[in-house]
Parts: C-alpha cells; structure tokens; sequence
C-alpha cells in the first residue's frame, strides 16, 4: 500500500496535546482523516471537535492517511506499532524523551514533533507561541516535519533525541516540580484553615521575574540568604507534617549551596 500525502493526517490519541493540536493542524490547512484513541468516549469526543471519523481499533485506520501523528503516552507506543497494519506512512511522535528511532524498522520516514507546553483541555492556548522541537530521519521527513511545525508555531527547533531529552527533563524541573509545590502548598493552607488564593500574586510575581531576569537573580527567600534561623523555625513548624519537612530541608539546603557557590 503506497503513501498517502503527509498533508493528510491520523491522530493517534485523544488527550490534553491531541485536544489543542488537532484544531491548531486544520487551521493551518492539515487535512485531519480520523483521530484514534484506546478510549471511545475521548476518541468521539475529539472526533466530533474536530469534524472527522473516529476509531479506537488501530487496524482500522484511514487508508488515505500519508502521516500517523502519536499523541499518546511512551509507553503505549511500542505496543500500538504492533497493531497498526499502515506501514508505508509516515509516523512521528510527540514525545519528549522517547527517542525518534522507536519507529526503526517500520516505517521509513519517522522522526518527533515535541511541543514544549503544558495542556490542558479546559483552557485555551495559542500555538503560534508555542516551542516545538523536529527531529527527522530524513532529510524529507525533516523537511515535512519542519514545514508543519511553522505553520502551527513561530518557534522550531531542530533538536536530536538526546537534546530533546535533556529539554524534557529541564522542563519536568520548571512546570511539575513547581506546580506540585503549589498542590503541596494549597494542601497545608488549607489544613491550616488559610486560603491558596492568598499565594497567587506571590505566584503570578515570581514567574513574571523570570521572564525578566535570570532564575538566579530573582531568588530570594530565607536559603538565599542563608538566614538560618528563619529555615529552622519553617523546619519545626512542619513538625507534624514529615514529608513536607523532608522536602522543604532538601530544597532550602539546595538553595543555599548554590549560593554559596
């Protein structure tokens, strides 16, 4: 079975990604054939946002497809290629530490469109704003790869999987490491009988700084200043609560190290 364009596009999943760049695709002029997912209810729901045919057997997917964009979790990938029956398409991961070469030996043309954001599917997003990172096998599939991601973003890298993975973990750092300390703050207040909502100027502030200045210069806080007395009073108030006490240590110690450095 021979190719059909890669203007002509399967998306394989139906999640928070999927959910934002699927309309993003047919706004810049991508023809979206079908949208799979393991899952109907979400496969119909994407299905119908986007105006197309959906499926959740990955045997039975549009034969008219010239390129599968994988909007699924890693670990489902491996055993998706399995049974998938379009080999001769080309296939391309959102991943960020998924190397391009999963798809080795099944397909010819392959590589990775990896969009550097954080989605949710209850809130809107522009696209062009986002950083997308390609990685083609070949120098067409770059240059698919390529053409596609400059039509839904005005900032494209061209990233090996190795990079990409360094840019995937940096990330992990900036966005879920730091809204897990907003969950772990907001649980505290709220044992506390304080309100979260007190947090979001300081919140809103400090991730405004970093748009300005480097993260370095916009620490502050008691470790910056190694204001020993400050960190020991936080650390006994946390007496009754050992993981945020284990947590709040390790973090001040970080802190300070890296400004006694």
């Amino acid at each position: 079975m021979d190719a059909g364009s890669s203007d002509k596009l399967i998306l394989m999943g139906a999640g928070n990604l999927a959910w934002h760049l699927g309309p993003a695709l047919q706004d810049a002029g991508y023809t979206l054939l079908q949208v799979f997912s393991h899952t109907a209810g979400s496969a119909r729901a994407l299905g119908r946002r986007l105006g197309v045919d959906w499926t959740t057997d990955a045997g039975r997917l549009h034969e008219e497809a010239g390129l599968l964009l994988f909007c699924v979790s890693d670990r489902v990938i491996p055993e998706l290629l399995l049974r998938i029956e379009l080999k001769k398409v080309m296939m391309v991961h959102t991943a960020g530490s998924v190397p391009a070469d999963v798809f080795k030996g099944i397909a010819r043309e392959y590589g990775v469109l990896y969009p550097l954001m954080t989605f949710s599917k209850d809130r809107s997003l522009d696209f062009s704003t986002v950083p997308v990172c390609i990685e083609g096998s070949t120098v067409n599939s770059t240059s698919i790869l390529e053409k596609m991601a400059g039509s839904i973003s005005g900032r494209v890298y061209r990233m090996d999987s190795q990079q990409r993975k360094i840019l995937h973990l940096s990330g992990v750092f900036a966005c879920n490491f730091s809204n897990h300390m907003y969950h772990l703050a907001d649980e505290y207040l709220a044992g506390e009988g304080l309100d979260f909502e007190m947090l979001k100027p300081l919140i809103r502030e400090t991730a405004a700084k970093v748009m300005e200045m480097d993260p370095a210069s916009a620490q502050t806080g008691p470790a910056s200043r190694n204001n020993s007395a400050i960190v020991r009073l936080h650390i006994d108030l946390l007496k009754d609560h050992p993981e945020l006490q284990k947590i709040y240590t390790f973090v001040s110690d970080s802190i300070t190290n890296h400004f006694r450095a």
